[in-house]
């Protein structure tokens, strides 16, 4: 069955053309002034609407929003004989999907038609899956902290609005962006792909160009296509900006413009495209230090700040520490068939005397581990021992002295290393693959051992 698309424009020879270039592939209706398009779109319900902005009876943005207000899921592209920006991020505020500048090829009307029909059916894949993604990442917040109970309730007023800009804070493995999934899954209205950028992981010379795309012959070795950037793929998703503490300060005055304005211009490119993505950051910096060291600019510290998630670390969150241990080995258990039912009293003391630099990351992994590489129904103390930090194991001895509690450490040590090359036939390179750490330093340990 063929696709309808209402066609909206006063001009007879436009609409004439349109029809004639779309009735091949596509079921074509017609309106002339925008009190005919809103009947003809209530009564034939089209799959599509191409809408003249400049109609004699009404604005085409009014068009739009009782368009809108009837079917939000029908795709509206602008068409305009002035490039006025204003109104083009007007019109995609109000739910445009795109926007076409007068005298419009057929070639170019056609692709827009083809992507607008392939973004509603996205959509409606997107809306299949979100309920359970929703609640896996709602899983993933094991809370009993009030800190974090409080957050949560937070986040979830920050997903009544798409253009509040949030910015998460927290240490490296708190779950910066655990949460900033979390946000875009439970947000019905932003059906548009997660688009995750970290900027710690972009030269400086690269940064601009992957957030803003570019167009052809931008710069030397640049694409003779162009290239769009992570503002045009997050569509009405959401851009996730990583680490942006370490944003060069070039590209942080276009992010503020971004959040200003609506609008980017690719590297290279004149024509102005409008943003409707969700923009989230984090970092595990203090920014206001930056800003006073010159680092990070104060205006747009300021903007981001309108909503601000600060992630606790898990040595201040104890009373999640077991909840959690528990949940991961659970998780653990089904992805690798195990049989462990608890965590043995003297193992939950050392989880919870552990400092754990790493947070809920370095928790995760930790119990992973154990669960991979143990076996049995009860995670017990000698299994942490590769986890637990020197002070942690003084600590648990009692009154052992410094070196005892030494020896005792590297004992722990020799045994999961003993255990690991047993289960790797005694090939180095796969125990220490499955321990996770270099070769050189598993070789390390080794010629301590004998040495002791």
């Amino acid at each position: 069955m063929k696709a309808a698309v209402l066609v909206v424009d006063d001009e007879k020879s436009v609409l004439k053309g349109l029809k004639m270039t779309l009735e091949s592939r596509y079921k074509v209706f017609e309106a002339s002034d925008g009190q005919e398009a809103i009947q003809v779109f209530r009564k034939e319900n089209p799959d599509i609407v191409l809408l003249d902005i400049g109609l004699p009876d009404m604005s085409g943005l009014d068009v739009l929003h009782e368009i809108k207000t009837q079917n939000e899921e029908t795709p509206v592209i602008m068409v305009t004989a002035v490039e006025e920006v204003k109104m083009v991020v007007e019109a995609v505020r109000k739910g445009a999907f795109n926007y076409l500048i007068k005298p419009v090829g057929s070639h170019e009307i056609q692709v827009s038609i083809k992507n607008a029909l392939e973004a509603r059916q996205l959509k409606e894949h997107i809306r299949t899956i979100q309920g359970p993604m929703v609640e896996k990442y709602k899983s993933h917040f094991i809370c009993q902290n009030p800190a974090m109970l409080a957050l949560l309730e937070l986040s979830e007023k920050v997903t009544m609005s798409m253009e509040t800009p949030t910015l998460i804070i927290g240490e490296s493995g708190t779950g910066k962006g655990m949460l900033a999934r979390k946000i875009h899954y439970s947000n019905s209205g932003s059906p548009g792909p997660f688009v995750l950028v970290n900027c710690s992981a972009l030269s400086k010379e690269l940064v601009e160009s992957e957030l803003f795309g570019y167009e052809s012959g931008a710069f030397t070795g640049a694409s003779p296509k162009g290239r769009k950037g992570r503002f045009e793929t997050a569509g009405n998703g959401t851009l996730f900006l990583d680490e942006i503490g370490v944003m060069p300060l070039s590209v942080q005055v276009k992010l503020l413009n971004v959040l200003e304005d609506r609008y980017f211009y690719r590297v290279g490119g004149s024509k102005p495209i409008p943003v409707s993505a969700r923009i989230i950051a984090a970092t595990n910096t203090n920014l206001e230090e930056a800003v006073a060291k010159g680092e990070f600019r104060q205006d747009l510290f300021f903007r981001l700040n309108v909503v601000t998630l600060k992630l606790p670390p898990l040595r201040e969150r104890l009373d999640e520490i077991l909840p959690l241990s528990d949940h991961f080995m659970n998780s653990f258990n089904l992805r690798f068939k195990k049989k462990f039912e608890t965590i043995s009293p003297d193992a939950r003391e050392l989880l919870l005397s552990h400092h754990w630099p790493g947070n809920i990351r370095e928790l995760r992994n930790t119990i992973e581990r154990v669960v991979l590489m143990e076996d049995g129904n009860a995670i017990l103390p000698d299994h942490l021992a590769f986890a637990v930090d020197r002070d942690a194991v003084q600590k648990k001895s009692g009154d052992l002295t410094l070196q005892d509690a030494e020896n005792q450490y590297n004992r722990q040590v020799e045994k999961i290393i003993a255990s690991v090359l047993e289960k790797a036939d005694n090939n180095i390179q796969k125990a220490a693959g499955l321990l996770d750490i270099p070769v050189h330093k598993l070789r390390y340990l080794l010629k301590k051992s004998n040495e002791r």
